[in-house]
């Protein structure tokens, strides 16, 4: 056996060896849907809730009434980009007295790209180029500290 088909089956191998380390993460709260079946619109209470679900992910920025409770699973293999396997977003709305108003859950299905706006704000002033921003500085600069004529030092 020649040494370069050595090398060969080595690197082959070792790429099929990382190719197959798969990780999986879940961050944020995963909800289980068991548990969320326990919860009864108009009779569970926020404290209930927070008992069965722990503290919310987000609560809505204007009053405390809405908490958000978010989870995303995903998989990454060796050096590849990770890819999302599921997401959960549960929205849990609670009425004047704390009772729960409204439950809703986004999944992956209800997902909307949107498209980011790329155009910028002129602002006014002058733009530099390139070669005064490198030499613009020479010949500014003495050599003396600033800061050693101060009382303090």
């Amino acid at each position: 056996m020649t040494l370069k088909s050595t090398l060969y089956k080595v690197s082959l191998l070792t790429f099929v060896y990382l190719s197959g380390c798969e990780v999986i993460n879940i961050r944020g709260h995963e909800i289980d849907f068991e548990q969320l079946k326990k919860v009864k619109v108009g009779a569970t209470t926020k404290e209930q809730v927070a008992e069965f679900f722990g503290t919310p992910s987000a609560v809505s920025t204007f009053n405390n009434k809405t908490w958000f409770y978010m989870s995303e699973r995903t998989s990454t293999r060796a050096f590849f980009s990770p890819v999302v396997l599921a997401s959960n977003i549960t929205r849990i709305e609670f009425d004047d007295k704390g009772h729960v108003k409204v439950i809703d859950s986004l999944t992956e299905a209800n997902k909307i790209v949107i498209a980011h706006v790329h155009r910028s704000t002129p602002t006014a002033g002058y733009e530099f180029g390139v070669l005064e921003q490198i030499f613009g500085n020479v010949g500014r600069f003495n050599g003396k500290d600033p800061d050693m004529g101060r009382r303090g030092r």
